[in-house]
């Protein structure tokens, strides 16, 4: 018996002072803190969550948690601490998250951690940067918002790659930092900040999902996402003074949502030259928007087209060439100068019996569907030429070919620019477009049935 009662009290020591919570922890008091150690003897590895959060009297301090070297998460809510000294020890987490703690004025006692999941700061008043994390190595998601003394994210310089970013109602006015990221693999959100460009992304060559850049006063630079083909979603809203879109110009598909909304400095859609497909295409609240120019390449909205209080819309016509076939609801609403809607889109797409339709409160004429079929039912000619003359390609580099049905005769074809300066004249069917700048030109085409005009793309 003496010779297995060591071996005994070994293993009491052993599984008896290493134990760690077994469920989720809440520490409601600096008691509970202070003991957590007392009650969690040896505990460095806590395998459940963590969360903190005063209920009766203040969290001052996270002394009594500086054993922890691993966590999974943990949630400071409502403290009163100043730094994180007590967690001096944690080399890695899965989840770090503080809200409402507004004494934290930087990341201070984090010296040890080197890897993290996701980093949440919300809603704490005086913390001015990420400084203190003197060791870390990788993050894979940061969501920052509503930290209104926040100026500075450089710390965050060593990221090249990350899920994703939500940058939300904080006080930077640059993004310094996020200099060495070239790709986001899922999600990036810009909000509310008070930013005048975002030229600290110029590395970003990838966007695996949505990008949202909304509400942004003063930014009117968006160039650096100029390497950026598809997205999951894209929403450009009340940004007023981006002049323009440029860096949006390379895009060719977004899967989801494309939402346009409150840009009063925006008055065609040019930029979107290259948009092949989109899911949902939502067009708001563009006070200045005169016409759809820019969308003559979009094939495909396999959902929803959603035209709505754009006051300074006149003309349609660039979706003309717009598949139907899979789109399932339109509305036309509350677009007070627009007038014309007998486009072969809109006339196609109001006949298929499956596509939900609301059109109302346009100008006369395109103001219930009714008056649409009127005037789709006067411009038969117009659709019948628009399926029998077929331009390509389109964009084009050098030659245009013309092909028009062997039942009607082309007599001639005039491009000019868009400014209406004639540039050349054909009778045979193709055009000679290498010598032209980049640019939309106008090609109309004359036959024995009547006459045509079609955008033409220049590369």
């Amino acid at each position: 018996m003496k010779k297995i009662l060591p071996l005994a009290l070994f293993c009491v020591s052993f599984f008896g002072f290493s134990q760690c919570p077994t469920t989720e922890l809440l520490l409601e008091t600096q008691a509970d803190i202070d003991n957590f150690a007392a009650n969690y003897p040896n505990c460095t590895v806590l395998t459940n969550d963590l969360r903190i959060g005063e209920v009766n009297g203040n969290v001052t301090n996270l002394d009594g948690l500086s054993l922890i070297t691993s966590a999974q998460n943990i949630h400071l809510r409502h403290t009163q601490i100043s730094d994180f000294s007590g967690l001096h020890n944690l080399e890695e987490v899965l989840i770090l998250s503080t809200e409402f703690s507004n004494n934290i004025q930087n990341l201070d006692g984090l010296s040890s951690l080197r890897t993290m999941d996701l980093l949440q700061i919300f809603f704490s008043d005086n913390i001015m940067d990420l400084s203190g994390m003197n060791s870390i190595e990788a993050i894979q998601n940061v969501h920052i918002f509503s930290n209104p003394s926040l100026t500075d994210i450089s710390q965050l310089s060593f990221l090249e790659t990350i899920n994703s970013m939500n940058i939300t109602n904080n006080a930077l006015a640059s993004l310094s930092g996020l200099e060495n990221i070239h790709t986001i693999y899922e999600d990036l959100s810009i909000t509310n900040e008070s930013l005048i460009n975002l030229n600290e992304l110029s590395s970003l060559q990838s966007i695996g999902g949505s990008l949202e850049i909304t509400n942004n006063m003063f930014l009117n630079d968006i160039t650096v996402f100029s390497n950026i083909e598809s997205l999951e979603d894209l929403y450009i809203i009340r940004c007023p003074s981006l002049a323009n879109f440029s860096g949006l110009e390379s895009i060719q598909n977004i899967s989801g949502r494309l939402r346009v909304g409150f840009n009063p400095s925006l008055t065609d859609m040019s930029i979107f030259s290259n948009l092949n497909s989109v899911g949902n295409f939502d067009i708001y609240d563009n006070d200045n928007l005169v016409s759809l120019s820019g969308l003559e390449n979009l094939q495909v909205v396999s959902n929803r087209l959603f035209l709505s209080r754009n006051l300074s819309l006149v003309s349609i016509d660039a979706i003309n060439d717009l598949s139907f076939s899979q789109v399932s609801e339109i509305a036309v609403v509350n677009n007070t100068s627009l007038s014309v809607c007998n486009s072969l889109f809109m006339c196609s797409v109001i006949a298929v019996p499956g596509v939900v339709k609301s059109v109302f409160n346009n100008s006369l004429g395109c103001n219930t569907l009714e008056e649409i079929e009127d005037s789709c039912a006067l411009s038969v000619t117009d659709s019948f030429l628009n399926q029998a003359v077929v331009v390509y390609p389109n964009p084009v580099s050098e030659v245009l070919k013309v092909d028009v049905s062997e039942e009607i005769v082309l007599e001639s074809i005039v491009v000019s620019s868009l400014l209406g300066q004639q540039l050349i004249i054909s009778t045979d069917g193709f055009v000679n477009f290498s010598s032209f700048s980049q640019g939309v030109y106008f090609v109309e085409i004359t036959t024995d049935q009547g006459s045509i005009t079609k955008k033409v793309l220049k590369r």
